[in-house]
């Protein structure tokens, strides 16, 4: 390990940064100290998943012993804040300047820029961005807000629209294009991805058994943490850079040829099925999503990949993460309190209490979540999201719930996520509500066949609840959606029914909403501490 002079400069690394590929690294060991901090209040800010504090602040205690088994000065910090730690380094050490990248948190992003504009921790704070070659996303910020600046509104309130910022990226890149055009003769094969993979079981999850570093991290999240929500028992995600390599060359050999199909569709008992699980190491830097969609393209031009299944993959990594994430930055602070529809209700107690729901797939997705600490992208959007909706949950009671228990939620990724497409509060970005019945459940899963609920009835104690707060949901709303091309012709189904049969749907609707009301609730929120 180098001997640093006093003064030489600290470098930040924050826990969304674990990559010595990033700018918030040194390119050499002996041009300053690498600073990992632990912000207490950023800990107890949520109700955090237990398996989600092991696998953060684990994988900031392998990521720092790899870079001091590589030569580097490597300070590990416990600190009320990410800024407080920063400063209590340059205070003990004299460094001369601070270099970090960009907060992916609106809050944190914002003191950080503040605290480089007047200098408040005493020497020069330099922030690089965060989009880039070899960075955690491939956009710039300045180019993806010149981008949202250029596009003319689709209609009103909508401004953008992810298929063009798709096309815009896949011409940028050129990944799937030849000759200008995309490769097969569309953008998107969405359409080709909505099967149910009858008689066919997914490959086996790659699993992590703990290491000693992870051992220690589980007992002293057990131990120090009393506002966690499930348990440190289990564990088994990706915490270093080698681990993560080794999930995406598993996702590539075992599932990638079938992920396509299948992505949207739900089994009992199959968490996992072909998708990838790459989401969580690469919220933490340890993949990029460049070398992640590389390693598609690379197994699509082997004949490993089918085209359908590596589109619907790349477009997940450069059209759906890189939107978000542009979305989220022109949006906030206001999509926090975005609620077009005006929902008020608090979420229901068993979305943090599985068990206390008889609703097959709510208590597979939302036990899942408890157990695990991950769902697939459809239970997040379709079972979960789309309950919260026709319920509706106030978009950050929600919104709260995904960001505390998803070991790959963070607020950039899952407020727009939550509030544009699960619940439609911010519909600046989304073309319509996500809003299904049984239908579409029963069609997609194997869930209701073993429901205590008929999936095909609407109304009586054992009708599928998701019908009534389908119909109730879209008659309640029906001045705002009707103008939708998209919804319209479903309200010719409504209009057949008689007022007998429209009165019985609102009264289950209303007896289910009264009865999942929470009376109370044990968890705080402080969105913006850090």
């Amino acid at each position: 390990m180098p001997k640093l002079k006093r003064g030489a400069p600290a470098f930040f690394v924050g826990p969304w940064d674990l990559n010595r590929v990033f700018s918030c690294v040194p390119d050499d060991p002996g041009d300053g100290t690498v600073v990992l901090i632990e912000s207490e209040a950023k800990g107890a800010a949520l109700p955090w998943h237990a398996k989600k504090l092991v696998l953060v602040l684990s994988a900031m205690r392998h990521f720092a012993a790899e870079l001091e088994a590589a030569g580097y000065d490597v300070a590990v910090i416990r600190a009320p804040t990410y800024l407080d730690g920063i400063r209590a380094h340059v205070g003990a050490r004299g460094s001369r300047e601070v270099h970090a990248l960009r907060p992916r948190e609106h809050a944190i992003d914002r003191r950080f820029a503040r605290a480089e504009e007047v200098g408040s921790l005493g020497v020069p704070l330099v922030l690089h961005d965060d989009g880039g070659d070899a960075h955690p996303f491939l956009l710039p910020r300045a180019e993806a807000a010149a981008w949202a600046r250029a596009q003319k509104p689709h209609r009103a309130p909508q401004r953008w629209r992810q298929d063009r910022f798709y096309a815009f990226m896949r011409a940028r890149t050129g990944w799937l294009m030849e000759g200008g055009k995309p490769v097969g003769g569309k953008l998107s094969f969405d359409a080709d991805n909505r099967k149910v993979p009858k008689g066919k079981r997914p490959p086996r999850r790659l699993r992590f058994a703990p290491d000693t570093i992870t051992e220690r991290t589980m007992a002293r999240v057990a131990r120090d943490f009393p506002r966690t929500w499930g348990s440190v028992d289990g564990f088994d995600w990706p915490v270093t850079r080698d681990d993560a390599r080794r999930a995406l060359d598993h996702f590539v050999e075992a599932a990638a040829a079938r992920f396509g199909p299948y992505q949207d569709a739900m089994l009992e008992d199959e968490p996992w099925m072909w998708h990838a699980l790459l989401s969580v190491p690469m919220n933490l830097g340890l993949l990029t999503p460049r070398e992640v969609v590389e390693a598609a393209l690379e197994a699509h031009g082997r004949g490993a990949m089918p085209l359908a299944s590596c589109e619907g993959f790349v477009r997940q990594v450069l059209g759906w993460r890189e939107y978000m994430r542009l979305v989220y930055w022109e949006r906030m602070p206001a999509m926090r309190d975005a609620n077009e529809l005006g929902a008020k209700r608090r979420l229901p107690a068993f979305y943090w209490e599985p068990d206390t729901t008889e609703m097959r797939c709510v208590r597979a997705a939302a036990g899942q979540v408890k157990e695990t600490g991950y769902a697939h992208h459809i239970q997040r959007l379709m079972v979960l999201g789309n309950l919260g909706l026709l319920y509706g949950a106030a978009p950050l009671e929600l919104s709260h719930w995904f960001w505390a228990g998803f070991v790959d939620a963070y607020e950039w990724v899952e407020l727009p996520n939550v509030h544009g497409m699960a619940l439609y509060a911010d519909p600046t970005f989304t073309t319509k509500p996500y809003a299904a019945s049984a239908a579409y459940l029963q069609r997609m899963s194997d869930h209701c066949g073993a429901c205590v609920y008929d999936p095909k009835a609407r109304i009586g104690d054992t009708a599928c609840p998701f019908n009534a707060l389908f119909w109730d949901f879209m008659a309640r709303h029906r001045a705002r959606l009707d103008t939708n091309p998209r919804v319209r012709a479903l309200f010719s189904t409504w209009d057949r029914w008689d007022d007998e049969h429209r009165e019985a749907i609102h009264a289950r609707a209303e007896a289910l909403r009264d009865a999942w009301e929470p009376t109370e609730s044990r968890w705080s929120f402080r969105d913006d501490d850090g």
